[in-house]
């Protein structure tokens, strides 16, 4: 008994334990969790418990995470954060960037952020995945149809800073059509490079689509 008491304080770390809580309510919960699951369940349960408790908490917070923000540039030429528009406009052409996991619950909030294309005429969006190494099949999914929403008003999608391996289970995925309708440029060296070469592509077939006799094609 003398031993069992000894190992159990041993385990007690109360500087540990504050960090953990100070760290935030994620932390906090999990923690509560885990130490309520080792007082009613067995060790192992407890620990898988915990496990699970955490995971799916992870998964809460990084579909919270995701940011939508527009980059404009000022008259200084600073590129400039503003919030993502709700709706598009006319021959707009918007440049948008993603904070954030695009896995899983992520993806979906990133739906219910883009910009309306309906009841505009020939809008473009230039999404710029820099830095998502990892986009997953919910991503593909709602990248197709936001791309069919835009074809459906004669616009189209643009995705720059792509990574290179990306690319290709874009174009093994089948699910985005690589095409007329979505536009991708690679990821380079140099930052900014790839959505700035789109932007330039994207304006371009604006003004051609807005020309009476112009081929947005």
């Amino acid at each position: 008994a003398a031993v069992l008491i000894f190992v159990g304080v041993s385990s007690l770390r109360p500087r540990e334990a504050i960090i953990v809580w100070r760290t935030g309510t994620t932390a906090r919960v999990a923690m509560s969790a885990t130490f309520l699951a080792t007082l009613l369940l067995p060790v192992a349960a407890a620990v898988g418990a915990g496990l699970v408790v955490s995971l799916l908490l992870q998964l809460n917070r990084g579909a919270l995470d995701v940011k939508l923000v527009r980059l404009v540039r000022d008259a200084n030429g600073r590129i400039i954060e503003s919030p993502a528009p709700t709706r598009l406009a006319d021959h707009e052409v918007v440049v948008l960037s993603i904070y954030g996991s695009l896995l899983y619950a992520g993806a979906r909030t990133l739906q219910t952020q883009l910009p309306d294309p309906a009841d505009a005429v020939a809008p473009v969006v230039v999404l710029r995945l820099r830095g998502h190494t990892s986009l997953g099949s919910t991503f593909f999914a709602i990248g197709a149809a936001y791309a069919k929403q835009l074809e459906a008003v004669g616009g189209r999608l643009y995705l720059s800073g792509v990574d290179p391996l990306m690319v290709e289970r874009f174009q093994r995925s089948h699910a985005i059509d690589l095409g007329d309708t979505v536009q991708v440029f690679e990821a380079t060296e140099v930052l900014g490079e790839s959505t700035g070469a789109a932007l330039d592509d994207a304006r371009a077939w604006v003004v051609a689509a807005a020309e009476p006799d112009g081929d947005p094609g």
